[in-house]
Parts: C-alpha cells; sequence; structure tokens
C-alpha cells in the first residue's frame, strides 16, 4: 500500500501523463493504457491521469485533522471534484446512518458540506437532492427524538454537529430559497406510503416503492431478501429509482439517480466486547438502503446475524446487492468522532477523518486499521487482519467481486 500527499500524487500523474504520451500514443484515445484500464476518446479520459492514481489500484482518498466540512471539501477535491461522480440533472440520493444519536448517526455538518458540494458544482446543478435512510423503526417512532430526523439538541447531538439534525438542514435549505434540497425516510412496506411493486409504473399518486428480489448465499444457503427504492420527489413529482433512473411522465428519463453512501465508524458492540457485528461502518450501512421483507426471506440483517451468524453471508448479500441490484458512486466515511467503544458511547475518539473510495471493502479495510483500531489497539477485532467478525463480513463481499483486503493493491491519497 503506498501513501501519497496530494502533491506526491499530481507529480507522479503528471509525469505519467508525459511518459504515456511519449510511450503510447494511443492510450488515451480509448485502447488499454498501461494499467490495463480503457478510457473514453474525450476529454474526460484525461481525467484519470492528471486528476487521480494509477488505475489498477484501489484508491482511497483521506483528509484529516481538518473541521468537517473542510475534510468533505479537501477530500472530494482530492477525488477529482464533485463533478466527477455528479452531472448537471442528476437525481442524488444521500444515504447516512440514522439510527444511534451521538457519533452513532453521521456528522451533520459532513451531510452539509457535501450537499453545499454538490450545490456549487463546478457547470452548475438542476438535479436534486434527497436525504433517504431506514432506520427500520416504523413512521411515528422514527420521528422521536432519538433518531437522525428530529434528534434532540444537547446529550443526544454529543459528537456530532450541534447547529441541526436532518430535517432541521433540509428546513434551512428550503427557507434559503433551496427548493431541491429534501428528506423522504423510508419504511417497510405498507407504512410510509412504501409498497411492493414491480417497477414505477406501477406506483399510485402519493407512493413510493421498493423492487424486491431475492439471493441465496454460499456462505450459510439462507435467502436474503434484496431490493431497491423507487422515491416519490416532493421537489419535481418525479420518480426517482435507484437502479434505474429517473422515471418521468410515463417512462425513463435518460437522467441518472446517484446514490452516495456516508456511514459513521463506529464499534457496533462495546469496550473489550465483539458482537456480532464487530466495527460497523460503509458495508453495514447498507441494512439502512433496503426493507426488512415481510416474506420468507431473511432480511439483510439476520441473514447474518441472527442465530448462528455468519458475518460472511451479510458481507456476500451486500456485494450481491451492489453488484447486481444498486450501483452507489461512492462512499463517503465521516470519522469525526469514532465510536470505539460503541456507536453511543460518550467517550469517542475525535479522529477527525473523511475517507472517500468507490467501493465499501477497500474503505471499511483501511478505515478500521488506520483510524479505529488505532484508538485502542487492545480491541484486535477492530482490525481486519485479525480473524474476527469485520473480516469475516468483508471476505464475503470480496467475493463478489467487490475491491480488496490487500494492501499491496491498494493505494492511499492524503489531501
Amino acid at each position: 500500500m503506498r501513501r501519497l500527499t496530494r502533491r506526491q500524487m499530481l507529480a507522479e500523474t503528471t509525469a505519467a501523463v508525459c511518459a504515456s504520451a511519449l510511450a503510447a500514443p494511443y492510450a488515451l484515445a480509448g485502447s488499454p493504457g498501461s494499467h490495463g484500464s480503457p478510457f473514453s476518446p474525450t476529454p474526460r479520459a484525461f481525467l484519470p491521469y492528471v486528476a487521480g492514481p494509477p488505475a489498477a489500484q484501489h484508491v482511497v482518498y483521506v483528509a484529516q485533522n481538518g473541521a468537517p466540512d473542510a475534510n468533505v471539501q479537501n477530500v472530494i477535491a482530492l477525488a477529482g471534484g464533485i463533478e466527477r461522480f455528479v452531472d448537471y440533472d442528476d437525481a442524488v440520493v444521500l444515504k447516512p446512518n440514522g439510527q444511534w444519536p451521538l457519533q452513532g448517526y453521521t456528522h451533520t455538518l459532513c451531510l452539509k458540506a457535501l450537499i453545499d458540494l454538490i450545490l456549487a458544482r463546478p457547470g452548475g446543478f438542476g438535479g436534486e437532492i434527497i436525504i433517504a435512510e431506514h432506520i427500520h423503526r416504523d413512521p411515528t417512532t422514527a420521528m422521536q427524538d432519538c433518531y437522525c430526523w428530529n434528534m434532540a439538541s444537547g446529550y443526544n447531538r454529543t459528537n456530532n454537529w450541534p447547529d441541526m439534525n436532518y430535517l432541521e438542514l433540509v428546513s434551512d435549505y428550503n427557507g434559503r430559497g433551496i427548493a431541491n434540497v429534501t428528506a423522504i425516510p423510508l419504511y417497510d412496506s405498507g407504512q410510509g406510503g412504501f409498497v411492493a411493486v414491480g417497477g414505477p409504473a406501477d406506483l399510485s399518486a402519493g407512493q413510493h416503492g421498493w423492487v424486491r428480489t431475492t439471493y441465496t448465499t454460499a456462505a450459510n444457503g439462507r435467502t436474503v431478501g434484496l431490493c431497491h427504492a423507487i422515491l416519490r420527489s416532493s421537489y419535481s413529482g418525479d420518480l426517482i429509482d435507484v437502479q434505474n433512473g429517473v422515471w418521468q411522465n410515463g417512462g425513463y428519463s435518460g437522467r441518472r439517480a446517484r446514490l452516495i453512501f456516508l456511514p459513521t465508524l463506529n464499534n457496533h458492540g462495546s469496550l473489550d466486547s465483539e458482537d456480532y457485528a464487530g466495527p460497523t461502518s460503509a458495508l453495514k450501512c447498507h441494512i439502512g438502503v433496503v426493507e426488512f421483507p415481510d416474506t420468507s426471506a431473511c432480511s439483510l440483517h439476520d441473514v447474518g446475524y441472527a442465530d448462528a451468524i455468519s458475518p460472511q453471508a451479510m458481507g456476500e448479500s451486500v456485494g450481491q446487492l451492489i453488484t447486481q441490484v444498486i450501483s452507489p458512486a461512492f462512499y463517503l466515511t465521516c470519522a469525526e468522532y469514532t465510536g470505539y467503544r460503541g456507536r453511543t458511547d460518550p467517550t469517542a475518539a475525535n479522529t477527525k477523518t473523511v475517507a472517500l473510495c468507490t467501493e465499501p471493502v477497500t474503505l471499511d479495510y483501511w478505515t478500521c486499521k488506520y483510524v479505529m483500531y488505532p484508538c485502542d489497539t487492545a480491541q484486535t477485532f477492530m482490525n481486519p487482519d485479525s480473524d474476527c467478525h469485520l473480516r469475516q463480513a468483508l471476505l464475503g463481499c470480496n467475493g463478489k467481486g467487490v475491491r480488496t483486503l490487500d494492501e499491496s493493491q491498494m493505494l492511499v491519497l492524503h489531501a
């Protein structure tokens, strides 16, 4: 694993551009480059050389020791700018963690910083942004003051942004005339206007939908219910199908839906105690983007975390979800505080880290090993190199072709 600063990265990639131009003049015109990765014959083909690392390595972008919003700004800039991931008219769905208070929910200032970057996208932004999270509570309970939507000020916002909860954040944007930032709390079918459907054409007025599928794991033979959401925008009236794009006037419009995860970095158990999950971050964040089906299939939680536990089955199921059902744009781990003693233990490490990767396995490996584990090295289950539940889950996802646990294949770039 190589670690480079932004200046070192730019120097090396500038040299790579020169070398490629002299030694392989056709590499920038659509033929495979020196790292075996094809690039489109457009101006965007130069972006991986000028603003990114060699494509053969799996990249983690890291910003540390700034304020939460500055870290988000710096890590997005390091990764090539928000325009690398979001187009002018995209419908962007932001999926944070929201089920627990304190550092247990995604730092609201990090969430705000990403929204601000999208709104200020170079070239403009004419799409919309939806905050969506399933905390797996009914609509009444989900609005209580111990969850992200209406998180109470004071103690519940310890180790988080004291100014606003998620609904207050949306209200603040709307009050300033920015109507294209909204929120849709997610619920299981039969609650909050959500129903099971085959596609957007099946939805009646006012409804959101879940499109269901199943998968049987190799790890433990259980069948898990997977799905993707179709969200009815209160801003545009369009249906945002997170798998297939924006549905408008009876058909897909060609506009993209871009799903971005903003996980926390916490110990799911407690100090000196590895529970069934261990560290919880980008991989486990997917449990809040699906419903728990009212069918014979297991939920994404119970496929690996119920009865005889099999973290590898959970990881494998997430791998199936992100390779066959949804296609996240990127993952942004917001570790302003790391709950190494637990998600809601007020004694947390102020790790001041934001890390970005396009997939969760490499990201969780790096953040757990180099951000969480150093908080207390006696907690060996936080080290993904040990035989722990974290590693088993990562291996399950990796088995579906999702990136790497091999540090020699990683490139870590620091802002």
